[in-house]
């Protein structure tokens, strides 16, 4: 038996193990504050690697031997690699590639994003597109400003993935006049006009907008960068990744080549229904794949976002979002009977199952298909999920506690992506009857929920899971307002989100998130202590080192040389 397959097999004995004889360790970590994550939530100091794999944490010594690199922490603090699970890496690799940066801040308003688009459209050819791309709810020019600044331009204005503002020269060359026919009532799309019927925002509604070349061995290089840069760098060492198959392609093309960043976890993006029914032809499910790249779960788009295009109960209150629409309750991508019957294939098939549901009446529908799939095909360890639960929670007291008793019941994993709180406006945080990102409200009934930061190049900086865990514990937005401090949960907890409880969720939970004897060994070097620094400091802390497989992938130290 070798010797990483022993002190597997002792991995369940105590932590600081008399080990039997054995060779040296390739790495050992000394001097550090090793925040496990493990069941006990052990402070230990020293950690030591074989191979890819953990063979000792405290008691490290006898494994150093003459070919042991040792490196002393200094007193750093170590953590198990970030684990984000749920975010769309291709999107971002395109906003990063395709897009010009109007956020605001750090952009004051509407006149400044203007000028940054002006300085864009001086590199580009006449009566080119200009494509922004801003955050969340965030301030932009008005229609009227866009056409008079850009007559000939076509502008296209992003808030997000779910909202475009456009103006007069877009509408024109998208045909999107009086006569162009609005989404079907029900559904989750809606297109916004003026006076004239002239669309002037699009919302959850595709329309032929003009893409960007983007061609494969560009995006390839793109996405290892983002790997690399947003996450990697920021100490996240598995990314839960949204995006198509020309992605995955790709991932696959870099693992191969060994340039793969991260380990990535492959979630197919399911629209319409014949996608899904033709990749459960193929066989696959969860699971698929090894510990650098496999797939993950299946994901349905059910509902918008909030404020607009969420399926909801009761009508969006007048301040929740961008603009406003009376007696506005949203809408679905498809009917309560298609979802289930998609579900129940889906589990059928062996997949895992993650849908977007923002709005209260998607969730509802939501459980409703994993009840139907559970009792058609019962699965004791599903891990079905529920994307942005937590993102808004309640706007009906009596139907949240029967939701929160079935997502208990039922072993539903709420996928929260609280660093969205951030962006909550001085306004949108006086709606009454919502409680935003109620992570305490979850934890304190047995649920985990999972950390992901949902970027699609919308709040590229929020790669960082300290700046989600600020968040989560701090509760406070870039306006400076703290938002429902009862929410609020501890340092320890918010840890857990993009470590265990995201390894839990990616069924990923016996081999990452917790530093232990037997596990892979990922983890991140931070340049202060979460558990004492100020909670309105938490995301200013340094990334030090990403450790990977047991080697060390990014050095700040030498990056900056």
């Amino acid at each position: 038996m070798s010797a990483v397959a022993a002190v597997m097999v002792l991995g369940a004995s105590a932590q600081a193990q008399t080990a039997p004889r054995h060779g040296s360790a390739d790495l050992v970590l000394v001097n550090a504050k090793v925040i496990t994550v493990d069941a006990k939530e052990r402070i230990a100091h020293s950690v030591a690697v074989l191979g890819n794999r953990i063979v000792a944490v405290d008691g490290t010594d006898e494994w150093v031997g003459p070919t042991t690199r040792v490196i002393d922490l200094k007193g750093r603090t170590l953590l198990p690699g970030f684990i984000d699970a749920h975010s769309h890496v291709e999107g971002m690799a395109d906003v990063q590639a395709h897009t010009i940066d109007i956020q605001a801040p750090p952009l004051k308003d509407g006149k400044a994003i203007i000028a940054r688009l002006k300085e864009a459209q001086k590199a580009l050819p006449p009566r080119a597109w200009l494509r922004g791309n801003g955050t969340y709810n965030q301030v932009m020019p008005t229609r009227e400003e866009l056409d008079e600044a850009f007559p000939d331009n076509p502008v296209r204005l992003d808030w997000s993935a779910h909202d475009n503002l456009i103006n007069h020269a877009a509408a024109v060359a998208l045909k999107l006049d009086r006569t162009f026919p609005d989404p079907p009532k029900g559904s989750t799309g809606r297109l916004e006009r003026n006076k004239d019927g002239e669309v002037t925002i699009i919302r959850d509604y595709k329309v032929d907008f003009p893409v960007d070349a983007f061609p494969y061995a560009e995006k390839k290089e793109a996405l290892r960068k983002v790997l690399r840069d947003f996450y990697l760098h920021r100490g996240v060492t598995t990314v839960s990744d949204l995006s198509t198959a020309d992605a995955y392609r790709a991932y696959q093309d870099l693992k191969d080549a060994g340039q793969l960043p991260t380990r990535v976890r492959m979630n197919p993006f399911i629209r319409q229904p014949a996608q899904l029914d033709a990749l459960l032809t193929t066989g696959m499910r969860t699971g698929l794949g090894d510990d650098m790249l496999m797939v993950g779960a299946v994901k349905i788009i059910l509902d918008g976002v909030w404020g607009t295009t969420a399926a909801v109960y009761k009508p969006f209150w007048n301040g929740s979002g961008t603009t406003f629409i009376p007696n506005n309750i949203g809408g679905t991508s498809r009917s309560q009977e298609q979802l289930t019957r998609e579900i129940v294939a889906a589990h059928r098939a062996g997949w895992q199952v993650e849908i977007h549901a923002n709005g209260d009446r998607a969730q509802d529908m939501t459980l409703n298909a994993y009840e139907a799939a559970q009792k058609a095909y019962p699965r004791p360890d599903a891990r079905d999920r529920i994307e942005h639960f937590a993102h808004f929670l309640v706007q009906d007291e009596a139907r949240t506690e029967e939701r929160l008793r079935r997502m208990v019941a039922d072993r539903i994993i709420p996928s929260a992506q609280v660093a969205f709180l951030w962006r909550l406006t001085d306004t949108n945080i006086r709606e009454p009857g919502i409680q935003f990102f109620a992570l305490r409200r979850l934890i304190d009934l047995g649920l985990h929920p999972t950390g992901g930061v949902d970027n699609i190049g919308t709040q590229p900086f929020a790669t960082y899971p300290m700046f989600s865990i600020q968040r989560a514990v701090a509760r406070d937005t870039k306006y400076g307002r703290i938002v429902q401090p009862e929410q609020a949960i501890t340092v320890m907890e918010a840890i857990k989100m993009f470590t265990i409880w995201a390894a839990e969720a990616n069924f990923l939970e016996k081999s990452l998130g917790s530093i232990e004897i037997g596990k892979i060994a990922d983890f991140v070097v931070l340049g202060g202590d979460p558990l004492t620094t100020p909670k309105t400091k938490l995301s200013e802390i340094p990334v030090e080192m990403t450790i990977l497989d047991g080697k060390i992938q990014y050095d700040r130290a030498e990056a900056a040389r």
